[in-house]
């Protein structure tokens, strides 16, 4: 009996240590096409960025946690094929390992700009330990840079290159930052709270070249202009990693399809985190969701379902992201909301309850935890609350949601 895991983010490295946890006796082995150590993906964009995380830091675990667990951890190894016949993957240098369940935690892979001029230096992404090391490596030498790309990482490396003194243009190809993820409220006030802080935000703009030499000089714009730049950041994006499961035939639509125990179309194939598309039973829907909530949690379904310990997943997608002072948590999925309801606490506390067909969906809090945690303990409901008394800061949030009607049954 053995298990091999294709991935080594969140997803992989917890669905291995769950598997143990489980009491998972075959043998593991854990594939990482990149050399570092399995890390935290969502210190690359802050703190680890900005140089106040060590790397020691970063690391899901250390070195010895693999050996002790008796988890086969490869590095540096990519997998070029699944045989779905013979239960085996086959490696790059033509190796071939056998499997008994095989999880696929590919993750997803940033997209790349494709504009004149994205061939030359100074452009970076931001997914990878990688991609964030270049980017240290190469700020001594910046002055100005520009963020293409209005999302949470656009936004959070905006925020961290501003603290690090560095001049910062973000440029978004919507009315908004967020437009996609959030109300006009919560955008409104993160832009303020970039601006005040120097950033400057464009909107409404698409980028059209990359200028410059052989490296870099900055972007210019549909409109015109002209940014300077020493640096350009891009955040536009990802997609999700399902190369192998096509390769080998599995169901895919948005990510590789999976059903609430995380298995493929294959019964000995399973897929979890950013590359799964499951059928959601709280918002009765399918969905991908790029979260480390999402990737943990999927990855406990996962060993459950292996260990004969099958329970569907219906966790609640949650979410955070820190920028200067403010952070941001988000509960639930606010796509297709008809009403928001605001709940101001302070100047820099704010909270927005996203309602559909007077069902609570969703909330997004910033700097307003007690609202966050609340909420986010009843949303798997979908429970009618009173407004009017969730939009007064003097009445308790706890209180508001004390007997509050489901809407589920």
């Amino acid at each position: 009996m053995s298990c091999i895991i294709i991935g080594a983010s969140h997803a992989g490295v917890q669905a291995a240590v769950n598997l143990r946890g489980q009491g998972y006796e075959g043998g593991i082995t854990l594939i990482s096409a990149e050399k570092v150590l399995p890390y935290q993906r969502p210190p690359l964009s802050k703190a680890f960025l900005q140089d106040t995380l060590p790397e020691q830091r970063l690391w899901l675990r250390p070195e010895a946690f693999y050996q002790q667990k008796h988890i086969d951890l490869k590095l540096n190894t990519r997998v070029t094929a699944i045989n779905r016949e013979q239960q085996t993957v086959v490696l790059e240098n033509g190796d071939t390992l056998p499997y008994s369940q095989l999880i696929l935690a590919t993750g997803a892979s940033v997209r790349r700009l494709n504009l004149p001029g994205s061939e030359r230096k100074g452009i970076h992404y931001l997914r990878d330990h990688s991609d964030t090391s270049g980017i240290k490596a190469q700020l001594p030498d910046v002055t100005n840079v520009v963020v293409i790309g209005g999302g949470y990482i656009g936004l959070e490396a905006a925020a961290s290159l501003n603290k690090m003194g560095k001049n910062v243009t973000v440029l978004v190809n919507t009315a908004r930052p967020l437009q996609h993820l959030t109300s006009p409220v919560i955008s409104d006030y993160l832009c303020r709270l970039h601006e005040d802080n120097g950033v400057t935000i464009e909107t409404n703009i698409l980028a059209t070249e990359i200028t410059g030499g052989a490296h870099l000089d900055g972007v210019t714009c549909d409109n015109g202009k002209h940014y300077p730049a020493d640096m350009v950041v891009a955040g536009i994006g990802v997609e999700p990693c399902t190369e192998l499961a096509a390769m080998c035939g599995l169901a895919i639509s948005n990510g590789v399809e999976v059903n609430g125990y995380m298995q493929t179309s294959d019964e000995h194939i399973y897929a979890i985190g950013d590359c799964a598309n499951f059928h959601h039973a709280i918002y009765n829907k399918p969905l991908r969701i790029e979260s480390v909530q999402n990737a943990t949690d999927q990855a406990k379904t996962v060993a459950q379902a292996i260990c004969n310990k099958a329970s569907a997943y219906t966790a609640l997608p949650w979410f955070w992201s820190d920028q200067y002072d403010a952070k941001l948590q988000i509960a639930g999925l606010s796509t297709g909301y008809d009403e928001v309801v605001v709940r101001q606490e302070s100047d820099t506390s704010l909270a927005a309850f996203y309602f559909a067909k007077e069902r609570l969906i969703a909330v997004d809090t910033i700097n307003q935890p007690k609202s966050f945690m609340v909420a986010r303990k009843h949303l798997p409901t979908l429970p009618n609350i009173d407004k009017t008394l969730l939009a007064d800061p003097d009445v308790a949030v706890s209180d508001i949601f004390t007997g509050a009607e489901a809407c589920l049954t």
